[in-house]
Protein backbone atom coordinates (compact mmCIF):
# COMPACT_ATOMS: atom_id res chain seq x y z
CA UNK A 1 0.00 0.00 0.00
CA UNK A 2 2.74 2.11 0.85
CA UNK A 3 4.24 1.94 -1.97
CA UNK A 4 1.12 2.78 -3.88
CA UNK A 5 0.63 5.52 -2.60
CA UNK A 6 3.66 6.81 -3.10
CA UNK A 7 3.46 6.02 -7.08
CA UNK A 8 0.26 8.05 -6.85
CA UNK A 9 1.61 11.07 -5.32
CA UNK A 10 4.53 11.17 -7.14
CA UNK A 11 1.83 10.90 -10.52
CA UNK A 12 -0.20 13.43 -9.32
CA UNK A 13 3.01 16.11 -8.47
CA UNK A 14 4.23 15.80 -11.84
CA UNK A 15 1.31 15.98 -13.75
CA UNK A 16 0.58 19.30 -11.33
CA UNK A 17 3.11 20.51 -13.10
CA UNK A 18 0.98 20.88 -15.97
CA UNK A 19 -1.16 23.59 -13.91
CA UNK A 20 -4.57 23.86 -14.38
CA UNK A 21 -5.62 20.52 -15.67
CA UNK A 22 -4.59 18.39 -12.35
CA UNK A 23 -8.27 19.49 -11.15
CA UNK A 24 -10.24 17.67 -14.14
CA UNK A 25 -7.69 14.68 -13.25
CA UNK A 26 -8.36 14.46 -9.83
CA UNK A 27 -12.17 15.11 -10.44
CA UNK A 28 -12.54 13.07 -12.57
CA UNK A 29 -11.05 9.98 -10.41
CA UNK A 30 -12.86 11.06 -7.30
CA UNK A 31 -16.05 11.34 -9.77
CA UNK A 32 -15.02 7.93 -11.23
CA UNK A 33 -14.47 5.95 -7.52
CA UNK A 34 -17.72 7.43 -5.77
CA UNK A 35 -20.02 6.49 -8.93
CA UNK A 36 -18.66 3.05 -9.22
CA UNK A 37 -19.96 2.64 -5.65
CA UNK A 38 -23.13 3.60 -6.61
CA UNK A 39 -23.65 1.36 -9.47
CA UNK A 40 -24.29 -1.71 -8.12
CA UNK A 41 -27.20 -0.97 -6.71
CA UNK A 42 -28.65 2.05 -8.82
CA UNK A 43 -27.65 0.96 -12.36
CA UNK A 44 -29.02 4.09 -14.02
CA UNK A 45 -25.60 5.97 -12.55
CA UNK A 46 -23.51 4.22 -15.31
CA UNK A 47 -25.71 6.35 -17.99
CA UNK A 48 -25.30 9.52 -16.14
CA UNK A 49 -21.66 8.78 -15.56
CA UNK A 50 -20.67 8.20 -19.24
CA UNK A 51 -22.09 11.75 -20.32
CA UNK A 52 -20.51 13.51 -17.34
CA UNK A 53 -16.93 11.28 -18.49
CA UNK A 54 -17.49 11.19 -22.25
CA UNK A 55 -19.10 15.15 -23.17
CA UNK A 56 -15.94 17.43 -21.83
CA UNK A 57 -13.84 14.84 -24.19
CA UNK A 58 -16.21 15.61 -27.08
CA UNK A 59 -16.49 19.14 -26.50
CA UNK A 60 -12.32 19.88 -26.46
CA UNK A 61 -12.29 17.43 -29.71
CA UNK A 62 -14.71 19.72 -31.43
CA UNK A 63 -13.42 22.62 -30.11
CA UNK A 64 -9.78 22.54 -30.64
CA UNK A 65 -9.43 25.75 -32.39
CA UNK A 66 -9.96 27.56 -29.04
CA UNK A 67 -6.95 29.90 -28.03
CA UNK A 68 -7.73 28.74 -24.14
CA UNK A 69 -7.82 24.86 -24.82
CA UNK A 70 -4.31 24.28 -23.87
CA UNK A 71 -4.90 25.70 -20.72
CA UNK A 72 -7.42 23.90 -19.64
CA UNK A 73 -7.40 20.83 -21.59
CA UNK A 74 -6.01 17.96 -19.36
CA UNK A 75 -3.02 15.78 -20.43
CA UNK A 76 -3.70 11.94 -21.56
CA UNK A 77 -8.00 12.81 -20.96
CA UNK A 78 -8.59 10.53 -23.83
CA UNK A 79 -6.62 7.53 -22.12
CA UNK A 80 -8.08 7.91 -18.59
CA UNK A 81 -11.71 8.84 -19.66
CA UNK A 82 -12.08 5.21 -21.33
CA UNK A 83 -10.63 3.36 -18.68
CA UNK A 84 -13.04 4.82 -15.97
CA UNK A 85 -16.17 4.51 -18.76
CA UNK A 86 -14.73 0.82 -19.27
CA UNK A 87 -14.73 0.48 -15.39
CA UNK A 88 -18.42 1.84 -15.10
CA UNK A 89 -19.39 -0.59 -17.89
CA UNK A 90 -17.74 -3.34 -15.99
CA UNK A 91 -19.59 -2.65 -12.83
CA UNK A 92 -22.73 -2.47 -14.84
CA UNK A 93 -22.66 -5.88 -16.43
CA UNK A 94 -21.97 -6.68 -13.01
CA UNK A 95 -18.34 -8.71 -13.88
CA UNK A 96 -16.64 -7.55 -10.48
CA UNK A 97 -17.24 -5.68 -7.09
CA UNK A 98 -16.65 -2.02 -6.73
CA UNK A 99 -13.02 -0.76 -5.58
CA UNK A 100 -13.55 0.53 -2.05
CA UNK A 101 -9.83 1.25 -1.65
CA UNK A 102 -9.39 5.00 -2.87
CA UNK A 103 -6.17 5.12 -3.69
CA UNK A 104 -5.77 1.91 -5.72
CA UNK A 105 -8.34 3.61 -7.55
CA UNK A 106 -6.29 6.69 -7.86
CA UNK A 107 -3.38 5.11 -8.75
CA UNK A 108 -5.75 3.46 -11.84
CA UNK A 109 -6.52 6.46 -13.03
CA UNK A 110 -3.59 8.62 -12.61
CA UNK A 111 -0.56 6.26 -13.33
CA UNK A 112 2.32 8.89 -14.58
CA UNK A 113 3.72 6.09 -16.56
CA UNK A 114 0.32 5.32 -18.73
CA UNK A 115 -1.59 8.84 -18.52
CA UNK A 116 -0.36 10.34 -21.48
CA UNK A 117 0.19 7.40 -24.13
CA UNK A 118 -1.48 4.43 -22.90
CA UNK A 119 -1.81 1.41 -22.78
CA UNK A 120 -5.67 1.80 -21.88
CA UNK A 121 -5.85 -0.92 -19.34
CA UNK A 122 -8.67 -2.43 -17.91
CA UNK A 123 -9.30 -2.37 -14.00
CA UNK A 124 -9.33 -5.83 -13.73
CA UNK A 125 -5.71 -6.18 -15.08
CA UNK A 126 -4.60 -2.73 -13.73
CA UNK A 127 -5.85 -3.84 -10.67
CA UNK A 128 -3.69 -7.14 -11.02
CA UNK A 129 -0.63 -5.95 -12.32
CA UNK A 130 -0.45 -3.34 -9.36
CA UNK A 131 -0.89 -6.69 -6.78
CA UNK A 132 1.59 -8.74 -8.13
CA UNK A 133 4.28 -6.06 -8.45
CA UNK A 134 7.82 -7.72 -8.15
CA UNK A 135 10.85 -5.69 -8.17
CA UNK A 136 13.94 -7.62 -9.11
CA UNK A 137 16.85 -6.80 -10.66
CA UNK A 138 16.63 -9.09 -13.40
CA UNK A 139 12.79 -6.82 -13.93
CA UNK A 140 15.14 -3.61 -13.60
CA UNK A 141 17.66 -4.98 -16.16
CA UNK A 142 14.30 -6.15 -18.56
CA UNK A 143 12.48 -2.53 -17.74
CA UNK A 144 15.45 -0.78 -18.54
CA UNK A 145 16.58 -2.25 -22.06
CA UNK A 146 12.74 -1.62 -23.17
CA UNK A 147 13.10 2.01 -21.93
CA UNK A 148 16.03 2.65 -24.21
CA UNK A 149 14.87 0.54 -27.51
CA UNK A 150 11.94 2.83 -26.64
CA UNK A 151 14.18 6.25 -26.65
CA UNK A 152 16.24 4.73 -29.53
CA UNK A 153 13.01 4.81 -31.73
CA UNK A 154 11.95 8.07 -30.64
CA UNK A 155 14.94 10.23 -30.86
CA UNK A 156 17.33 8.22 -33.20
CA UNK A 157 14.14 7.44 -36.17
CA UNK A 158 10.86 9.45 -35.48
CA UNK A 159 13.14 12.65 -34.86
CA UNK A 160 14.67 12.12 -38.28
CA UNK A 161 11.73 11.55 -40.08
CA UNK A 162 10.04 14.08 -38.78
CA UNK A 163 12.19 16.73 -40.44
CA UNK A 164 11.52 15.74 -43.34
CA UNK A 165 7.53 15.26 -43.32
CA UNK A 166 6.97 18.91 -41.27
CA UNK A 167 9.10 20.17 -43.72
CA UNK A 168 7.12 19.41 -46.80
CA UNK A 169 3.55 19.68 -45.13
CA UNK A 170 4.76 23.05 -43.92
CA UNK A 171 4.39 24.00 -47.49
CA UNK A 172 1.48 21.76 -49.17
CA UNK A 173 1.47 24.50 -52.33
CA UNK A 174 5.22 23.97 -52.91
CA UNK A 175 5.59 20.43 -51.73
CA UNK A 176 2.94 18.03 -53.38
CA UNK A 177 2.76 14.79 -55.97
CA UNK A 178 6.41 13.30 -55.17
CA UNK A 179 6.96 14.93 -51.50
CA UNK A 180 3.46 13.53 -50.86
CA UNK A 181 3.93 10.60 -50.88
CA UNK A 182 6.55 10.74 -49.33
CA UNK A 183 5.46 12.19 -46.69
CA UNK A 184 2.96 9.69 -46.41
CA UNK A 185 5.47 6.86 -46.15
CA UNK A 186 7.48 8.63 -44.03
CA UNK A 187 5.35 9.50 -41.62
CA UNK A 188 3.71 5.90 -41.69
CA UNK A 189 7.33 4.70 -40.31
CA UNK A 190 7.17 7.97 -37.80
CA UNK A 191 4.50 7.48 -36.04
CA UNK A 192 4.68 4.00 -35.37
CA UNK A 193 8.65 4.74 -34.19
CA UNK A 194 7.48 7.54 -31.74
CA UNK A 195 4.25 5.77 -30.44
CA UNK A 196 5.50 2.82 -29.98
CA UNK A 197 8.80 4.12 -28.74
CA UNK A 198 6.73 5.87 -26.10
CA UNK A 199 4.93 3.10 -25.07
CA UNK A 200 8.19 1.08 -24.75
CA UNK A 201 8.96 3.60 -22.50
CA UNK A 202 5.23 3.20 -20.78
CA UNK A 203 5.78 -0.37 -19.94
CA UNK A 204 10.08 -0.50 -19.10
CA UNK A 205 9.35 2.17 -16.58
CA UNK A 206 6.22 -0.34 -15.55
CA UNK A 207 8.69 -3.11 -15.49
CA UNK A 208 11.33 -1.40 -13.65
CA UNK A 209 8.98 -0.91 -10.62
CA UNK A 210 7.54 -4.81 -11.24
CA UNK A 211 4.71 -4.00 -12.62
CA UNK A 212 3.76 -5.69 -16.30
CA UNK A 213 1.47 -4.03 -18.62
CA UNK A 214 -0.03 -4.78 -21.72
CA UNK A 215 1.62 -4.86 -24.96
CA UNK A 216 -0.07 -2.15 -27.34
CA UNK A 217 1.44 -3.16 -30.53
CA UNK A 218 2.62 -6.47 -32.54
CA UNK A 219 4.61 -5.60 -35.97
CA UNK A 220 1.50 -3.51 -37.59
CA UNK A 221 3.28 -3.17 -41.06
CA UNK A 222 3.54 -6.69 -41.47
CA UNK A 223 -0.28 -7.11 -41.30
CA UNK A 224 -1.80 -8.24 -44.82
CA UNK A 225 -5.23 -6.52 -44.41
CA UNK A 226 -6.27 -3.53 -42.55
CA UNK A 227 -8.21 -6.23 -40.21
CA UNK A 228 -5.08 -7.56 -39.07
CA UNK A 229 -3.80 -3.76 -38.78
CA UNK A 230 -6.11 -3.16 -36.47
CA UNK A 231 -5.22 -6.98 -34.33
CA UNK A 232 -1.55 -4.99 -34.27
CA UNK A 233 -2.29 -1.50 -34.19
CA UNK A 234 -3.18 0.67 -30.58
CA UNK A 235 -4.25 -3.17 -29.38
CA UNK A 236 -5.93 -1.88 -26.55
CA UNK A 237 -7.12 0.85 -28.01
CA UNK A 238 -9.10 -1.62 -30.69
CA UNK A 239 -10.40 -4.14 -27.48
CA UNK A 240 -12.07 -0.71 -25.70
CA UNK A 241 -13.53 -0.57 -29.19
CA UNK A 242 -14.53 -4.11 -29.60
CA UNK A 243 -15.25 -4.79 -26.10
CA UNK A 244 -17.69 -1.24 -25.30
CA UNK A 245 -18.67 0.09 -28.40
CA UNK A 246 -18.93 -3.31 -31.37
CA UNK A 247 -19.79 -5.93 -29.13
CA UNK A 248 -22.75 -3.79 -27.50
CA UNK A 249 -24.07 -2.58 -30.64
CA UNK A 250 -24.36 -6.69 -31.79
CA UNK A 251 -21.01 -7.24 -32.95
CA UNK A 252 -21.63 -9.68 -36.19
CA UNK A 253 -24.88 -11.50 -34.37
CA UNK A 254 -27.04 -9.83 -36.52
CA UNK A 255 -26.29 -10.34 -40.14
CA UNK A 256 -24.03 -9.35 -42.11
CA UNK A 257 -25.96 -5.69 -42.74
CA UNK A 258 -26.07 -5.25 -39.18
CA UNK A 259 -22.39 -6.49 -39.04
CA UNK A 260 -21.00 -3.75 -41.52
CA UNK A 261 -23.20 -1.45 -39.74
CA UNK A 262 -21.22 -2.00 -36.04
CA UNK A 263 -18.37 -1.86 -37.98
CA UNK A 264 -18.11 1.18 -39.36
CA UNK A 265 -19.76 3.09 -35.91
CA UNK A 266 -17.13 1.51 -34.21
CA UNK A 267 -14.54 3.47 -36.35
CA UNK A 268 -16.57 6.26 -36.50
CA UNK A 269 -16.08 6.60 -32.69
CA UNK A 270 -12.33 6.07 -32.91
CA UNK A 271 -12.29 8.84 -35.31
CA UNK A 272 -14.37 11.02 -32.87
CA UNK A 273 -11.71 10.25 -29.87
CA UNK A 274 -8.79 11.30 -32.26
CA UNK A 275 -10.59 14.30 -33.13
CA UNK A 276 -13.12 15.92 -35.06
CA UNK A 277 -10.33 16.46 -38.03
CA UNK A 278 -10.33 12.48 -38.47
CA UNK A 279 -14.08 11.17 -39.05
CA UNK A 280 -13.66 10.25 -42.38
CA UNK A 281 -10.30 8.74 -41.49
CA UNK A 282 -12.30 6.57 -39.14
CA UNK A 283 -15.24 5.86 -42.11
CA UNK A 284 -12.20 4.87 -44.71
CA UNK A 285 -10.63 2.41 -42.29
CA UNK A 286 -13.95 1.00 -41.00
CA UNK A 287 -14.83 0.47 -44.95
CA UNK A 288 -11.70 -1.49 -45.84
CA UNK A 289 -12.23 -3.31 -42.61
CA UNK A 290 -15.23 -4.61 -43.71
CA UNK A 291 -14.38 -5.29 -47.23
CA UNK A 292 -10.24 -6.15 -47.47
CA UNK A 293 -10.31 -9.25 -46.36
CA UNK A 294 -12.10 -10.38 -49.70
CA UNK A 295 -9.27 -8.70 -51.73
CA UNK A 296 -6.71 -10.02 -50.04
CA UNK A 297 -4.21 -12.77 -53.03
CA UNK A 298 -2.31 -15.56 -52.44
CA UNK A 299 1.03 -13.52 -52.21
CA UNK A 300 1.79 -12.72 -48.51
CA UNK A 301 4.67 -9.98 -49.53
CA UNK A 302 2.23 -8.14 -51.94
CA UNK A 303 -0.63 -8.05 -48.84
CA UNK A 304 2.09 -6.47 -46.66
CA UNK A 305 2.86 -4.04 -48.93
CA UNK A 306 -0.63 -3.19 -50.41
CA UNK A 307 -1.68 -2.43 -46.49
CA UNK A 308 1.12 -0.60 -45.87
CA UNK A 309 0.57 1.80 -48.52
CA UNK A 310 -3.24 1.91 -47.97
CA UNK A 311 -2.34 3.07 -44.39
CA UNK A 312 0.18 5.15 -45.17
CA UNK A 313 -2.24 7.19 -47.19
CA UNK A 314 -5.13 7.42 -44.57
CA UNK A 315 -2.26 8.68 -42.11
CA UNK A 316 -1.98 11.63 -44.63
CA UNK A 317 -5.65 12.95 -41.99
CA UNK A 318 -2.64 13.27 -39.36
CA UNK A 319 -0.13 15.07 -41.41
CA UNK A 320 -1.95 18.12 -43.18
CA UNK A 321 -4.57 19.93 -40.74
CA UNK A 322 -8.03 20.06 -42.70
CA UNK A 323 -9.83 17.20 -44.85
CA UNK A 324 -9.77 19.48 -47.84
CA UNK A 325 -5.85 19.57 -48.52
CA UNK A 326 -5.83 16.28 -47.10
CA UNK A 327 -7.87 15.07 -49.91
CA UNK A 328 -5.75 17.41 -52.48
CA UNK A 329 -2.39 16.33 -51.22
CA UNK A 330 -3.50 12.84 -51.76
CA UNK A 331 -4.86 13.54 -55.50
CA UNK A 332 -1.68 15.15 -55.80
CA UNK A 333 0.17 12.31 -56.34
CA UNK A 334 -1.47 10.59 -58.98
CA UNK A 335 -1.56 14.13 -60.89
CA UNK A 336 1.74 16.05 -60.33
CA UNK A 337 4.51 13.87 -61.50
CA UNK A 338 7.35 15.35 -60.05
CA UNK A 339 8.98 12.23 -59.13
CA UNK A 340 12.29 12.89 -61.05
CA UNK A 341 13.15 15.80 -58.71
CA UNK A 342 11.76 14.05 -55.60
CA UNK A 343 15.26 12.61 -54.18
CA UNK A 344 16.91 15.87 -55.22
CA UNK A 345 15.04 18.06 -53.34
CA UNK A 346 14.06 16.09 -50.23
CA UNK A 347 18.02 15.95 -49.51
CA UNK A 348 18.24 19.44 -48.64
CA UNK A 349 15.30 19.65 -46.35
CA UNK A 350 17.26 19.81 -43.03
CA UNK A 351 18.80 15.85 -43.11
CA UNK A 352 22.69 15.81 -43.84
CA UNK A 353 23.67 12.59 -45.68
CA UNK A 354 25.42 11.19 -42.05
CA UNK A 355 22.00 11.71 -41.06
CA UNK A 356 20.09 9.72 -43.54
CA UNK A 357 22.57 6.94 -43.11
CA UNK A 358 22.07 6.92 -39.52
CA UNK A 359 18.07 7.32 -40.14
CA UNK A 360 18.14 4.13 -42.62
CA UNK A 361 20.15 1.94 -40.51
CA UNK A 362 17.82 2.54 -37.45
CA UNK A 363 15.05 1.92 -39.88
CA UNK A 364 16.19 -1.33 -40.98
CA UNK A 365 17.19 -2.32 -37.36
CA UNK A 366 13.51 -1.31 -36.62
CA UNK A 367 12.02 -3.76 -39.29
CA UNK A 368 14.38 -6.65 -38.53
CA UNK A 369 13.40 -6.56 -34.78
CA UNK A 370 9.85 -6.50 -35.54
CA UNK A 371 10.26 -9.10 -37.82
CA UNK A 372 12.10 -11.59 -35.35
CA UNK A 373 10.98 -9.88 -31.91
CA UNK A 374 9.76 -13.10 -30.09
CA UNK A 375 12.85 -15.07 -30.95
CA UNK A 376 15.09 -11.73 -30.04
CA UNK A 377 12.96 -11.28 -27.00
CA UNK A 378 13.77 -15.03 -25.79
CA UNK A 379 17.12 -14.61 -26.49
CA UNK A 380 17.80 -11.28 -24.17
CA UNK A 381 15.75 -13.04 -21.40
CA UNK A 382 18.38 -15.92 -21.45
CA UNK A 383 21.09 -13.39 -20.98
CA UNK A 384 23.18 -13.23 -17.96
CA UNK A 385 23.05 -9.84 -15.80
CA UNK A 386 26.27 -8.89 -17.51
CA UNK A 387 25.19 -9.68 -20.97
CA UNK A 388 21.90 -7.65 -20.01
CA UNK A 389 24.17 -4.62 -18.56
CA UNK A 390 26.28 -4.85 -21.64
CA UNK A 391 22.96 -4.55 -24.37
CA UNK A 392 22.20 -1.55 -21.91
CA UNK A 393 25.30 -0.20 -22.09
CA UNK A 394 25.13 -0.14 -25.96
CA UNK A 395 21.61 1.26 -26.39
CA UNK A 396 22.34 4.24 -24.36
CA UNK A 397 25.59 5.14 -26.07
CA UNK A 398 23.33 4.76 -29.62
CA UNK A 399 20.78 7.07 -28.36
CA UNK A 400 23.41 9.45 -26.28
CA UNK A 401 25.19 9.25 -30.00
CA UNK A 402 22.52 9.27 -32.47
CA UNK A 403 19.86 10.81 -30.40
CA UNK A 404 18.07 14.51 -32.01
CA UNK A 405 17.37 16.37 -29.37
CA UNK A 406 15.13 19.63 -29.37
CA UNK A 407 16.03 23.09 -28.27
CA UNK A 408 17.59 23.06 -24.94
CA UNK A 409 18.04 19.25 -25.31
CA UNK A 410 14.16 18.88 -24.83
CA UNK A 411 12.72 16.31 -27.41
CA UNK A 412 9.76 16.78 -28.88
CA UNK A 413 6.45 15.68 -27.16
CA UNK A 414 4.99 12.08 -28.35
CA UNK A 415 2.50 12.57 -31.17
CA UNK A 416 -0.29 10.74 -29.45
CA UNK A 417 -0.37 12.59 -26.77
CA UNK A 418 -2.26 14.96 -28.80
CA UNK A 419 -4.99 12.34 -28.92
Amino acid sequence: MMVNLIILVAGIAVYAGYGIPVLYLLAAALFGYLAGRLIPRHRWVMWISTAVLALPLLFLRAQHWLPWQSVIAPMGISYFTLQIIAYHADLYRGRYEPEKNLVRFGLFVTYLPHIFIGPIEPYPRMRAALEKRHMSGDNFLKGAVRCLWGLFKKLVIAARLGVIVSAISAEPEQYNGAYALAAMLLYAVQLYADFSGGIDIVLGVSRMLGIRMSENFDAPYFSQSIQEFWRRWHITLGAWLREYVYIPLGGSRRGKVRKFLNTMATFLVSGIWHGENYLLWGLMHGLFVSFGEKCKTKCRTLNRIVTFLLVSFLWSFFIWPDTITVLWMAGSVFTVFNYDVLFSGIGGMGLAAGDWIVMGGACLLLWLYDWKSRSLNARFCAFGPAAKVGVIGLLALAVLTFGMYGYGFTASEFIYSRF
